[in-house]
């Protein structure tokens, strides 16, 4: 009886916490991850009811308490070693020859969305505190979206934060982090006729996404994974933007490309 209510209760704080999540558009994701849960918790609760009567039910009450306990450790593990851990940013990842800004959502006005200004912004800071660095906007148009997010990156930063358009290159064909990381590598070395050994390239991105762009810059062919975090705009987003960077490192470790 007691564990009953127990599920129960879980299924209603996840519930609630998936629905207060649904009307704001950077959230959805965080929306559906707490409903999952909150559907699961309440074929928990139904199992346990049934448990009694249905041999079937006792085996998969004990196979959903095994699943929950290693959600639960896995979720915390990733959170506090990987996501928490990947934000630290050593100096010399602050002094890059190129840094690469990777794209995120562009507003229908094509100003960047906040998470993309505050990637704009830690950019800024860099090239103004290293002169002779240039970075690389990445990220091509999407379907809810008025321009491509570099085009977008690019417009931000010549007219609202003054930089030289000269050392801004653009990469405007991709849709995927790995994708931004292999065709700004090109970029680089097309532009600059470089070899990948010549340069010293950094990520920048939103502080909970980085720990996943330096494993992907090693598989993108760079020497190394260096990158700088931007902060997460708003309080409501993380929680969102945490569940789904969970999900994501998760799948990698699951299909053994973690690892560069």
């Amino acid at each position: 009886m007691i564990e009953r209510k127990i599920w129960l209760t879980l299924a209603a704080v996840f519930a609630v916490g998936g629905v207060i999540q649904l009307p704001w558009v950077p959230s959805r994701f965080g929306a559906a991850f707490f409903l999952a849960l909150a559907v699961g918790c309440a074929g928990m609760w139904l199992v346990l009811r049934g448990q009694e009567a249905f041999r079937a039910c006792r085996v998969l009450a004990v196979l959903g308490r095994v699943l929950f306990v290693l959600f639960v450790l896995s979720f915390a593990a990733i959170q506090i070693f990987v996501i928490q851990a990947g934000m630290r940013t050593e100096q010399v990842d602050t002094q890059a020859d190129y840094y690469i800004v990777l794209g995120a959502l562009v507003n229908p006005d094509g100003q960047p969305s906040a998470a993309l200004a505050a990637r704009c912004d830690t950019a800024a800071e860099l090239l103004a505190a290293n002169p002779d660095s240039k970075a690389v906007l990445c990220g091509g148009q999407g379907g809810n979206e008025p321009c491509t997010e570099a085009d977008s990156m690019f417009a931000y930063l010549t007219e609202r934060k003054g930089i030289d358009p000269a050392r801004l290159l653009r990469e405007d064909a991709s849709t995927n982090t790995i994708e931004n990381l292999e065709n700004a590598r090109a970029l680089i070395e097309t532009a600059d006729a470089r070899d990948h050994t010549d340069y010293v390239a950094a990520v920048i991105t939103s502080d909970y996404h980085l720990a996943r762009a330096k494993i992907l810059m090693r598989r993108a062919g760079y020497e190394e994974g260096l990158g700088v975090p931007a902060p997460t705009p708003y309080p409501g987003q993380w929680v969102a933007v945490r569940c789904r960077e969970y999900c994501s490192i998760l799948g990698l470790m699951l299909t053994g490309r973690w690892t560069a």
